[in-house]
């Protein structure tokens, strides 16, 4: 990514923070991982009349919205500066959800380390969701190390607020050197900075105004990071995509992507993806050098 683009796409996250939401010519549909693999998300992405079901008909129009909203100068076609425009405004934009979704969660991760119900967090509560922060951590990450089940599930899905009960997440949070270790000094050095950094007013306690502060100035912090980070994926996909490599993706280059997301979702092969479809199994995954477009 180029300086010009990074601090377009950095303005860009300024003005979603201060705004509800960007006026879009397209459904504002959040990426919700899974996609075929998960058939109650993926109705619930695309199912505009609330049914409960999606049809072939249904999911193409959504699909033609997009590609005509991405489609900028109405050309016809998506150039792959369009298709990579359109897809980190969106990319912003779920990581926007994601901002509001944990910071509407505040009050209540307050509420639970307040035990004492005083309307402050002291110093012994915190310290006390420590250790079972510390002790959980170190069970995620010994499943590492023997290969147990819970290593299958480590992987932490929040991109803004890591969750310490994931290995991944646990490191990202307290393994200061990188190392994929947390030992117990390391460990308490980053707790003590975290509740210097939350006791604003230097008190020796957090109250529930520190608390939400500190959280939002990390998740804006964060989302100010990720403007940083080269956009890659879009400009494979789009190359993909695109199977004349003439630079011009057309409507019909973007559905192949498209039917095969629906047809993943629709496991039973009758044209509609609705709730028989979610009781089957899911399609086996495509080879590992399948670079096609999975939005």
């Amino acid at each position: 990514m180029n300086t010009q683009h990074s601090a377009l796409l950095a303005a860009a996250i300024a003005c979603i923070l201060a705004t509800p939401a960007i006026a879009q010519n397209a459904p504002a549909r959040p990426v919700i991982g899974g996609h075929g693999e998960n058939v109650t998300a993926f109705i619930a992405q695309h199912d505009d009349n609330g049914d409960g079901k999606l049809t072939w008909a249904e999911f193409e129009a959504f699909r033609r919205a997009r590609f005509d909203a991405t489609d900028a100068n109405k050309n016809g076609t998506v150039d792959i500066e369009e298709y990579a425009s359109e897809y980190e405004t969106r990319r912003i934009e779920n990581l926007k959800r994601e901002r509001d979704g944990q910071v509407a969660q505040t009050q209540t991760r307050f509420a639970a380390l307040d035990k004492d119900k005083d309307g402050v967090i002291a110093r012994a509560e915190f310290d006390a969701s420590g250790e079972r922060v510390y002790a959980e951590g170190q069970k995620v990450l010994a499943a590492l190390d023997d290969g147990s089940d819970t290593a299958l599930r480590a992987r932490d899905r929040n991109a803004l607020a890591p969750t310490s009960h994931t290995a991944e997440g646990f490191l990202a949070l307290y393994d200061a050197n990188s190392d994929g270790q947390v030992p117990r000094a390391e460990f308490d050095a980053k707790r003590d900075e975290q509740f210097t950094r939350t006791d604003a007013n230097g008190n020796g306690t957090i109250d529930a105004s520190e608390y939400q502060a500190e959280f939002e100035a990390r998740m804006d912090a964060r989302m100010a990071e990720l403007a940083k980070v080269p956009d890659t994926q879009s400009r494979v996909r789009f190359a993909a995509l695109d199977a004349d490599k003439d630079g011009a993706m057309t409507f019909a280059e973007y559905q192949v992507s498209g039917k095969r997301l629906f047809d993943a979702a629709d496991r039973n092969h009758d044209g509609t993806v609705d709730a028989q479809d979610a009781k089957l199994p899911p399609p086996e995954r495509p080879q590992a050098n399948d670079k096609a477009d999975k939005r």
